[in-house]
């Protein structure tokens, strides 16, 4: 975390000074009190009861412009200008009584940037390691079993073990991860909801920062394609990652389809610029072009994502033919032997049985 994201220290408290001119303002108001009841028989002890106490505040309101022009602090000083305008004496013994209280719990305190720091500790539970360690290694549909983990822990965990889901997710964010986060957004639990939403703050800001340090990059050299991709890719996930509503998700999709187009159109041979552009092409229900787009890369394709967002498209198209005759094309991964997951093994199944019976 960035100290930069962090508050400046809080400013000197001049306690001194305040207890001073607190103990100042309570005998004044004392006195004023006195006269205003009549214990001085003095002629038109009233009136000047009242202007007494209009003036001393006054001097109070006064004093908070110089205290603020040295650095210090308002708070108390500011308390002790308006409880005097309204409770007279009353007024400055309340406000020592504040100070003294504040002095005693200071103590005990834990500061904003310590707070704020804590939200996000470094994690030293093993499993959540060995968590990560699993999700960043590439293993096949790893990002899922991981989403669907967190997301338990969410609905059914401890507020500790939340905050611990929370501040992992923070620091190694997916798109798969969002539910989890928007789980803690709704907790019954305040110090879960914070959290929630100040990682949920800080992925954007991450986000943002990104897009823009990528932005700058391509506007300096527009004829690097290696930078141009990663901006698209990085403005796909944006869009993908769930924490975005309607209309800003939408504005955010349509950029990065048109830095894929001018991806392909730099590098058309790139097949894996084009295995994206694709994908992104049947996210917004551009499918005949998603199709066409993919479909010179079938033959090589090793991915077998590629193959399933091909045949999706085929699918979407009512090209039923087309997608019989893909298992058949690619039978090592989409065949009736193929290693598929749970989530796919019935599906390509009965487009093989189809393939076989036709």
């Amino acid at each position: 975390m960035s100290d930069a994201l962090l508050p400046n220290e809080a400013p000197r408290l001049g306690t001194a000074g305040f207890v001073v001119v607190a103990l100042l303002a309570l005998g004044a108001e004392a006195g004023v009190t006195l006269l205003a009841l009549g214990f001085w028989p003095v002629p038109g002890a009233a009136y000047g009861a009242v202007v007494g106490h209009l003036g001393l505040t006054a001097l109070l309101t006064a004093w908070l412009p110089w205290r603020r022009r040295r650095g210090l602090d308002l708070r108390l000083p500011g308390l002790l200008a308006v409880t005097t305008l309204f409770l007279g004496p009353m007024g400055p013994a309340a406000t020592l009584g504040c100070s003294l209280l504040f002095a005693v719990f200071s103590r005990y305190a834990m500061g904003f940037q310590d707070w704020y720091l804590s939200l996000f500790p470094e994690s030293q539970v093993e499993p959540a390691q060995e968590l990560y360690e699993l999700i960043v290694s590439g293993r096949e549909q790893a990002h899922l079993a991981a989403a669907e983990s967190f997301t338990d822990v969410m609905a059914v965990g401890t507020p500790q073990q939340k905050q611990a889901v929370i501040a992992l997710v923070a620091r190694h964010f997916r798109p798969a991860f969002t539910p989890a986060l928007k789980l803690g957004l709704s907790d019954a639990d305040p110090s879960v909801r914070v959290q929630a939403a100040t990682a949920t703050a800080r992925v954007e800001h991450e986000f943002n920062e990104r897009w823009q340090s990528l932005d700058k990059a391509v506007a300096s050299n527009p004829q690097d394609v290696a930078t141009r991709v990663a901006l698209a890719r990085h403005l796909d996930d944006y869009a993908f990652c769930g924490l975005l509503d309607a209309n800003r998700e939408a504005e955010v999709r349509q950029k990065a389809l048109d830095g894929y187009r001018a991806c392909v159109a730099m590098a058309p041979d790139d097949d894996e610029i084009r295995h994206d552009f694709g994908r992104l092409l049947l996210r917004l229900d551009l499918v005949d072009e998603a199709a066409d787009t993919l479909e010179s890369l079938v033959a090589s394709a090793s991915d077998r994502r590629l193959l399933v967002w091909y045949a999706e498209s085929l699918f979407r198209l009512g090209r039923f033919g087309d997608l019989r005759g893909l298992c058949a094309q690619r039978p090592e991964i989409l065949g009736p032997d193929a290693e598929l997951p749970d989530t796919l093994r019935d599906v390509v199944a009965l487009w093989n049985g189809l393939a076989e019976a036709a």
